[in-house]
């Protein structure tokens, strides 16, 4: 019977500087459950330029409240993404495997992140009697490809794409966070229907979400004193990365749409490449309706901030969603109850199943624009029922009811 478990996530960090919540709330409700958790991540914060390891130290044992973190020390690469990075998920997985001796064995490894490269956690498990969960929560190495950075011919994608497919026929089970992943394997002609050799009775679709306890008291005890948040304007809010893949350009194109308008506002909390030239094009064409907030606000301020808005952003560039998405600020904009806006055509949409929002692609900023307008101009009535229907769905993304999915995964290994 599984009882001690390790949470493998080089990207996982503790509660005051985690906003992709899914490693540190599966800990927190499987404990809750009986199992002893500890949770495997960097020393290095993602995304910042903290290393919580100044010293000559190898690892550090860490405890946040009921979170027992393990951080391994790894090199920086917030500047020097690329490379820097990869070399990065290499370091902190093989001196993992290098210290796994120095920690008492689990019955189960559930590893969200591997190196591209190989998987030594995986083959240590193997040799050492434990069961092991891959966890997928995005699209490498298929992202670099949809994003037209290197083509699926070229021989590297193929070895990563072998890789990958190794991973998901040698783990125990895999969990995904996007619900078309079954969609994935057909297509890709890897399930053993189609003559692959990933077996689908092994896969799981677990997706991200938010814990409304926490949520709902965050928001009443982390308020900001913020002139804009009290405005008296419909604020229309896009939280999370400026980057490439965000698109984040085509959502202050289409505001500069709207600039007319004194009863809106268009708040941007976040940080990434495109922040500073987007920064610029406002200052440029004058869009004083477009206002650039914190690069990054702790996580207990993010659901006042949110329950500040009218209306919510999601922006991604075209095909991002083509098999669902499992965006962490998804579930927090639904708990917020507010409608959301998505640039994109998202397959198995929770915006369209849940009538809570629009989710199309784009054509043009205009298109964007009377998206947003149309919901600035709802109906009052309208207007708050869609609000109590995103509310709603935020149960189905509850952790203590997402973590209950986990554990029928287990109790099958």
């Amino acid at each position: 019977m599984i009882k001690s478990i390790w949470l493998v996530n080089k990207y996982a960090m503790p509660p005051q500087y985690e906003s992709r919540l899914r490693t540190i709330k599966f800990a927190h409700y499987l404990q809750e459950m009986g199992y002893k958790v500890t949770i495997f991540g960097s020393s290095v914060m993602h995304n910042t330029d903290i290393d919580l390891i100044d010293d000559g130290s190898k690892y550090i044992k860490r405890q946040y409240g009921d979170l027992s973190f393990v951080h391994i020390k790894s090199c920086q690469y917030k500047k020097t993404a690329g490379v820097h990075r990869v070399w990065s998920d290499i370091q902190f997985h093989y001196r993992l495997v290098k210290l796994a001796q120095k920690f008492e064995k689990p019955d189960l490894v559930v590893a969200t992140t591997f190196p591209l490269i190989s998987n030594p956690l995986l083959k240590y498990c193997h040799r050492h009697g434990i069961k092991y969960i891959t966890e997928v929560l995005d699209w490498w190495p298929d992202d670099f490809v949809d994003f037209g950075l290197v083509s699926a011919k070229n021989p590297i994608m193929k070895y990563l794409f072998k890789v990958a497919q190794n991973n998901y026929v040698k783990s125990d089970a895999t969990v995904f966070s996007i619900k078309g992943c079954y969609k994935y394997f057909e297509d890709k002609r890897w399930d053993t229907f189609h003559g692959g050799p990933v077996d689908l009775s092994k896969v799981y679709y677990i997706n991200n979400g938010v814990d409304l306890a926490d949520f709902n008291k965050w928001k009443d005890e982390n308020k900001i004193d913020d002139d804009d948040l009290k405005s008296d304007t419909k604020k229309v809010i896009y939280l999370g990365s400026v980057r490439l893949a965000n698109n984040v350009g085509q959502f202050v194109k289409a505001a500069e749409q709207l600039k007319e308008r004194k009863d809106v506002q268009f708040l941007i909390y976040g940080d990434g490449d495109d922040r500073e030239p987007l920064i610029m094009y406002c200052e440029d064409h004058h869009l004083t309706n477009v206002k650039f907030k914190a690069k990054w606000i702790e996580p207990k301020y993010v659901p006042f901030v949110l329950s500040q808005s009218y209306l919510n952003i999601l922006n991604y560039t075209a095909h991002f969603g083509k098999y669902g998405i499992s965006s962490s600020k998804m579930f927090q904009y639904m708990a917020a109850g507010k409608p959301i806006v998505c640039n994109v055509d998202i397959m198995y949409s929770d915006i369209l199943e849940h009538q809570i929002g629009i989710c199309h692609d784009m054509k043009d900023e205009q298109e964007y624009a009377d998206a947003i307008r149309s919901i600035l101009d709802m109906p009052q009535d309208e207007y708050e029922a869609m609000c109590m229907r995103a509310q709603a769905a935020a149960r189905d993304y509850d952790y203590p009811f997402l973590t209950k999915q986990m554990v029928e995964v287990i109790e099958k290994l």
